[in-house]
């Protein structure tokens, strides 16, 4: 927080820009700001018709919004704007009786740095604005009482714009991805300006609306980082040709030791030797493979050379999407929450803000994303019995049932038509159809059960849940993309005993004799957690390290296409 001289002062050198006064004329002694501030605005006491002004708010907030040209073709937040001057009795929040106030000139240098929040400056009316306050606080005599409704209402939407853009978000995420299901954050800004006008922070409080996790923080640095390396001419690109390895002498050495510098894989003092790949140098290349989600093998193949040749403006803009994301989130996550990272394929529960268990996950398949959202882990099932999906029923299993009827048989799979079930054979399955499924198909317990040995639940609309897995091969991949859409875990029993930690029911040893039994068992939670799954393509890690991934359901591809062609929305 600022002084309240330099707060003060501040304001005063952006408002003489404002009146094309130059900033050593605005110099002033600091024994006097008060009079100095007042001789540099006053016209008049009685100049600004604040009265007719509120009435001309009144009237036009009265009658039917969109039919006023202002509020419906220029504004973005027309409901946060009615509710703002309907509480307020329509009083100016901007204006004074002698003309404008500091405010909005300050907005229009914050507006200035919205790009440092990996926002468009661009999509804010900067030029437009001050060329309007320019004008009244030349022509405060002339200025009719619209004109001064007008500026009024216009600082007030780009105000509550860019406050939401910062906290919630430049786009809406329900547009862009159809499997966004997280729930939106709750932070209404209309109390959030009165109570900022009231103190005189109407500026100052914007700088607060971002979200308060630190998160969001880190990666926003991380994007200053990569813009200052974008500014200096980026990284070398990397010549193709053989696998490079320690041991390797070679011409391209030199290039992949000046690139992983730039990025800080490699210190300035292991980058002496220049064309032996050395074991500074493969260590170096192990970091950044760990980095981008890659096998650390410290060999340069084709993978880890495309990764490098990445060029940093990219990586910028994959920030840029990730912060994005950020904003659409709720401010609090909860003490205790489960968090999936659905492109680094791992899962976390994190207490207190640490993370204090953590594991291998396997995701859906790209036909057939993981969608995001959130919801609460209610309870887990011991030894469970699966319920095949209906579009797992009809798109995997039917095709197989049409070829033979008992060819699910040897995985125990059943067949059932309400709760009476129905020998397969019986069936004919060429007739049923995806239309036509009035079948029941379910798993019975055991090892080579879909599930495992445990399934954790947090009921939601996509029939989504964490579970086992019998393949237990598939942790062994850099790439986990192969369920349909539920999460698989690679350490079930350890989940399961660190959920019941806190239950004296509950051990190891109780937990696996209760999953080799012939009978699922139900285990309810004594406290809810929140589940979150996520898609971060870019984050940044509690020790500083820039992590990158893949874009695996090609979402980031949606955000960029969206981001560069849609207007912004407001509140």
């Amino acid at each position: 927080m600022i002084s309240v001289f330099h707060g003060f002062f501040y304001r005063l050198v952006a408002f003489c820009f404002l009146l094309g006064i130059s900033v050593s004329h605005a110099a002033i002694p600091l024994e006097q700001p008060a009079e100095i501030s007042q001789s540099s605005a006053a016209v008049s006491k009685t100049t600004v018709p604040l009265a007719a002004i509120t009435e001309e708010l009144r009237q036009r907030f009265e009658v039917d919004i969109t039919t006023q040209p202002i509020l419906s073709k220029q504004l973005n937040s027309l409901v946060a704007i009615s509710r703002f001057y309907t509480q307020r009795q329509y009083r100016p929040a901007w204006l004074t009786d002698t003309g404008l106030a500091s405010w909005p000139a300050d907005l229009l240098l914050a507006l200035a740095e919205a790009d440092r929040e990996g926002l468009r400056a661009t999509d804010y009316p900067i030029d437009e604005l001050q060329q309007q306050l320019n004008a009244a606080q030349n022509n405060v005599a002339t200025y009719s009482v619209a004109q001064w409704a007008d500026l009024e209402l216009r600082v007030t939407d780009t105000w509550f714009t860019y406050g939401e853009h910062r906290l919630g978000g430049r786009l809406n995420p329900h547009r862009i991805d159809r499997e966004w299901g997280i729930k939106d954050h709750n932070r209404d800004l209309v109390p959030v300006l009165q109570d900022a006008l009231t103190r005189n922070q109407a500026i100052e409080v914007l700088a607060t609306l971002v979200p308060p996790h630190s998160g969001y923080e880190r990666l926003r640095q991380a994007l200053a980082d990569y813009r200052t390396l974008e500014d200096n001419g980026g990284w070398v690109t990397i010549s193709s040709g053989a696998k490079l390895a320690k041991g390797s002498r070679h011409g391209r050495v030199k290039q992949l030791r000046i690139r992983l510098l730039a990025s800080g894989d490699l210190t300035e003092e292991t980058a002496a030797q220049d064309t032996l790949f050395d074991d500074a140098l493969s260590q170096a290349v192990k970091r950044f493979q760990r980095r981008h989600g890659l096998t650390d093998d410290g060999v340069v193949g084709p993978k880890t050379l495309a990764e490098l040749n990445i060029p940093v403006a990219e990586r910028a803009r994959q920030i840029e999407l990730n912060l994005e994301r950020w904003r659409w989130l709720p401010d609090d996550f909860g003490r205790r929450h489960l968090l999936v990272n659905i492109t680094d394929f791992t899962m976390s529960v994190i207490e207190d803000g640490r993370e204090t268990f953590g594991t291998k996950v396997v995701v859906g398949r790209t036909k057939r994303p993981t969608p995001i959202f959130n919801a609460d882990m209610s309870y887990m099932v011991l030894n469970p019995k699966w319920y095949v999906p209906y579009s797992i029923a009809v798109k995997d299993k039917l095709p197989k049932l049409r070829r033979n009827a008992y060819s699910l048989t040897g995985q125990r799979i059943r067949v059932y038509s309400g709760k009476r079930e129905v020998d397969p054979g019986t069936v004919n399955w060429h007739q049923v159809s995806a239309k036509n499924f009035p079948y029941r198909l379910r798993q019975d317990p055991g090892p080579s059960n879909a599930l495992g040995r445990v399934k954790f639940m947090f009921p939601n609309p996509y029939s989504v849940y964490l579970h086992d897995t019998p393949s237990r091969n598939l942790f062994t991949r850099d790439q986990r993309t192969f369920s349909s859409g539920c999460i698989r875990v690679a350490d079930p029993i350890d989940l399961a005993e660190y959920l019941l930690k806190d239950d004296p029911r509950w051990n190891r040893k109780k937990i696996l004799s209760a999953t080799r039994g012939k009978w699922q068992k139900t285990v309810h939670l004594a406290e809810k957690i929140p589940v979150y799954l996520l898609y971060w393509t870019a984050w940044v890690d509690e020790d500083g390290t820039v992590n990158f991934r893949d874009d695996i359901y090609q979402r980031d591809r949606r955000l960029a296409r969206a981001w560069s062609s849609t207007q912004p929305s407001g509140v």
